[in-house]
């Protein structure tokens, strides 16, 4: 059975964020990552329908600089598509 399940981008940034800065929950991500992302505040229906090769613990992590890499990474693709929106503008007149 597959899920479909994912975090969503706020949700990603927090993790990032946290696995490039906080050693503490890079070792509890390392030992228990569902535990780790639900102390993140994913809802927990979300963490338990992920893939669970999501969920495998792992002996080792990235190094915090390719976190902050991908952190940023994420921010500045985020920034790009919101400085791209193209805003619509109505005007609305009186016609003679």
């Amino acid at each position: 059975m597959s899920s479909d399940a994912v975090l969503t981008i706020d949700q990603c940034r927090k993790l990032m964020h946290e696995l490039a800065t906080n050693d503490g929950f890079r070792q509890r991500f390392q030992d228990k990552p569902a535990a780790a992302l639900v102390e993140l505040g994913v809802p927990f229906h979300v963490v338990v329908n992920l893939k669970a090769s999501c969920l495998v613990p792992n002996d080792h992590l990235s190094s915090k600089e390719v976190f902050q890499d991908a952190h940023q990474r994420l921010n500045d693709e985020a920034a790009q598509r919101y400085a791209s929106m193209m805003i619509p503008n109505a005007k609305i007149g009186t016609t003679k």
